[in-house]
């Protein structure tokens, strides 16, 4: 994924926990369950992709000229 984009959540530390401990007795990482997550959740709410929302700063500032 050569394009990707970094997305931070924050969650108690209860849910970390228990995410964390989810992820080990599964076999995931976290980063890639996170990912398939949204990507599903979005698929079940047939979201449809929308305009590019994490365009660089220079390219958001040219729209508005």
């Amino acid at each position: 994924m050569a394009d990707s984009v970094r997305v931070q959540v924050l969650m108690s530390r209860e849910e970390a926990g228990r995410f964390e401990a989810y992820c080990q007795e599964r076999g995931f990482k976290k980063s890639t369950l996170i990912a398939r997550l949204i990507r599903d959740h979005l698929a079940g709410e047939h979201f449809a992709q929308q305009q590019a929302l994490f365009e660089s700063s220079t390219a958001m500032g040219n729209q508005n000229l």
